[in-house]
């Protein structure tokens, strides 16, 4: 996304717009008169007038001299674009802090390197000419027979440092055949005739769909969708419910699955590629937030999971700025998100997926909950963002997002039933009620339309490239950042600190010097499995929807899943150690505290793995917390303690081989018999945990992944 500044006119005054330096708005550009143009605020109205003899001033793609403002024009002052946001006779401007269009620039190359520049890439670059010599076959794009021998084949472009493709691979050359173009982040470089062209493009992404068919397993939710939407346009999604609308948006998360008939190319690049992934923001109906998060720590955390470290460094705080203001947010930046009101949160959830600078917006019902008024807001910002570059799709319900989009994709029995602008369904439908483009519709007239207005679309493969993404380190982060979750809820500190003081008086009330080591250690070993599995057991599910939006983006699922184990292990051996202190003090025996750390280790490490495994494959936290007796049975009923071992039938001890709590029973039991202990019951327990770990790592790193 190109930088912008927001500008709000001041009523009382003159806003004059030009290239001197004393106008109000002042362009640098020698396309702008010195004043070319004033705003006035007269009458209730805001008043555009040119100044201009020699450029241009146009709204909405119309040369004017002067015309009233009205919310959404686009005014164009040479060469600079500006969009009117009006709220009463509050006006705001957004200004492109960019030239709109550019001529293509034009590199003459030799066999020697030249430096050239490659908008939207920051890692110098030098191409030069591959030429190969000798009389072979014209191929129609020489410059002439005669001249064939001096025309090169290829361009090479070198980068002082690897970029990547669409696919993630590394590279620092870039081959070009005569003929040939590759589009960067923000440029299409083509190469001709010794000329390397290269073309500034805004960052957003064209998509094309041909004959998309949706699964929900075996489910069929769409059939033979096709569509072209050119970049930094809006399309909006509509039908009656449960006609399919939502079925893109959890294809691209990776939810649903298409045949391999199906083609979804994004930016001319297939949608299942990592790099190409990353750039697309997704917002579901109820976008997952973090309640005990601030506005701020939770647009950053956006920021952290999409921007390079160095440009998160020296942009990070700015772009929050300029989204919060862009937004309304900015008095709200320091309130906690579960604060806030839904419209809201859909404004803050927005943010936080801009910061990575998307190609692609996918809004699912964004408009859904919204009083009138916030989804006029809603709907304004994303018309912004549109402005901006960014291609926008959304599904709805609501026929106010009629109103924004560039074209409109009817739904009827999950096929196309119209795709075009939303005034030829006006005039398809010979209506200018939204209402009527569903209600009219019926299996023979959308079989009908499809008949006679689909058209045989072009596929291109694209060759992308990008600059290399290193995102900030994870692991403290993650672990920072579940700590302020932690401690701003009053119910899980009281969890954390209350629950295990509690049940060791409990249990120092019921143990005494004759008690028998082996029922205590027991009672230890319970609480510490309670702890464990409490704490762990809804951390990956409560926030799967985030995290497989950050796995998309590139975060490393294993250092996520080992902070989310960290901290439940660290905190399970604070609180069994708070219910051993106040049994030890019933007790005549005095263990080693280095063997009764190891041997709560032992415990938690286990619990706390099973734990996060049963929470990556829960759906919901009810699911999650149901399980939680099911796992704590097993421990009670064969860790040797209620009924020994070997009194067990076989597959009972068969079972109790696979259970951390024998082990522990056994490991715990000893060290206050001040008995030597076998290392296996240690190795034993570690292995379980270091099993059910490998698992949940490989279930994590298949959130990222498109079905």
């Amino acid at each position: 996304m190109f930088p912008f500044r927001l500008v709000t006119p001041n009523p009382s005054e003159p806003f004059t717009i030009g290239r001197k330096s004393d106008n109000v708005l002042h362009f640098d550009n020698l396309m702008v008169s010195r004043y070319h143009a004033v705003l006035n605020f007269t009458d209730g109205k805001w008043i555009l007038k040119s100044l201009t003899q020699n450029s241009i001033t146009m709204l909405n793609g119309k040369t004017i001299d002067t015309a009233a403002i009205s919310d959404g024009d686009v005014i164009l002052i040479g060469p600079r674009q500006l969009r009117a946001t009006l709220r009463g006779t509050s006006l705001t401007l957004l200004v492109m802090e960019r030239e709109t269009a550019g001529d293509m620039l034009t590199v003459p190359l030799s066999a020697e390197w030249k430096s050239i520049n490659v908008p939207g890439i920051s890692v110098k670059a030098q191409a030069r000419l591959v030429t190969e010599r000798g009389n072979g076959p014209d191929d129609g794009n020489r410059a002439s027979l005669g001249n064939r021998a001096s025309i090169g084949n290829r361009a090479e472009i070198k980068f002082e440092r690897a970029i990547v493709d669409e696919g993630g691979k590394r590279t620092r050359t870039v081959t070009m055949q005569n003929g040939s173009a590759n589009r960067f982040e923000s440029a299409i470089v083509g190469f001709r005739n010794n000329d390397l062209l290269i073309e500034a493009k805004s960052s957003g992404f064209d998509v094309n769909i041909k004959n998309l068919n949706v699964f929900a397993g075996k489910k069929q939710l769409l059939r033979g969708i096709d569509l072209e939407l050119p970049a930094g346009e809006i399309l909006a999604i509509i039908g009656r419910s449960g006609q399919g609308k939502s079925s893109l948006l959890k294809l691209i998360q990776g939810i649903n699955s298409c045949d391999k008939q199906s083609v979804v190319r994004i930016g001319g690049v297939d949608y299942r590629k990592s790099e190409i992934r990353r750039r697309i923001a997704i917002l579901p109906q109820d976008p997952p937030l973090r309640p005990e998060l601030t506005v701020e720590e939770t647009i950053l955390d956006g920021a952290r999971s999409s921007m390079d470290v160095k440009q998160f460094k020296a942009d990070a705080l700015t772009r929050l700025e300029k989204f919060c203001e862009l937004f309304g947010l900015s008095d709200r930046r320091h309130n906690l998100v579960k604060t806030l009101s839904g419209g809201e949160m859909r404004r803050v959830a927005l943010a936080r997926e801009l910061m990575g600078n998307p190609g692609l917006v996918i809004l699912d019902e964004p408009l859904s909950g919204l009083d009138p008024y916030n989804s006029r807001i809603l709907c304004t910002h994303l018309k912004q963002l549109s402005f901006l570059g960014h291609t926008i799709i959304l599904t709805t319900h609501s026929y106010e997002a009629l109103q924004i989009a560039n074209k409109v994709l009817i739904l009827h029995q999950g096929e196309e039933a119209f795709y075009g602008t939303v005034q030829a369904a006006y005039t398809h439908f010979k209506t200018t009620d939204p209402q009527t483009l569903l209600t009219s519709i019926s299996t023979s007239d959308a079989a009908q339309w499809r008949e006679t207005h689909k058209t045989e679309q072009r596929i291109f493969d694209t060759k992308y490239f990008f600059e290399r993404t290193k995102l900030p380190h994870n692991f403290a982060y993650t672990v920072r950042l579940t700590l302020k979750q932690w401690f701003r809820d009053k119910g899980r500190i009281a969890a954390l600190f209350v629950q295990p003081a509690i049940i060791g008086f409990l249990l120092s009330q019921i143990f005494s010097e004759k008690s028998s080591c082996w029922t205590v250690a027991f009672a230890i070993i319970l609480c510490a499995n309670w702890f464990a599995l409490s704490l762990s057991i809804r951390e990956i599910v409560q926030e799967k929807d985030i995290l497989r939006d950050k796995f998309r983006r590139g975060v490393s699922s294993l250092s996520t899943l080992t902070a989310k184990f960290t901290l439940p292990v660290a905190f399970t051996l604070m609180q069994t150690a708070i219910v051993y202190a106040f049994i030890n003090m019933r007790l005549t025996v005095s263990p080693s505290i280095a063997l009764i750390a190891a041997a709560f280790a032992c415990i938690a490490i286990p619990a706390t793995a099973v734990g996060l495994f049963t929470s990556s494959l829960a759906k919901n936290t009810s699911q999650a917390n149901a399980f939680l007796p099911l796992l704590i049975i097993p421990q009670v009923a064969l860790a040797g303690a209620l009924v020994p071992l070997d009194q067990m039938q076989p597959i009972g001890r068969a079972l109790s081989s696979i259970v951390w709590s024998r082990y522990n029973q056994a490991s715990l039991l000893n060290i206050l018999l001040e008995r030597k202990d076998d290392i296996l019951n240690a190795v034993f327990a570690l292995a379980i945990a270091l099993g059910f770990y490998i698992v949940t790592a490989i279930l994590l790193h298949r959130l990222k992944k498109p079905r």
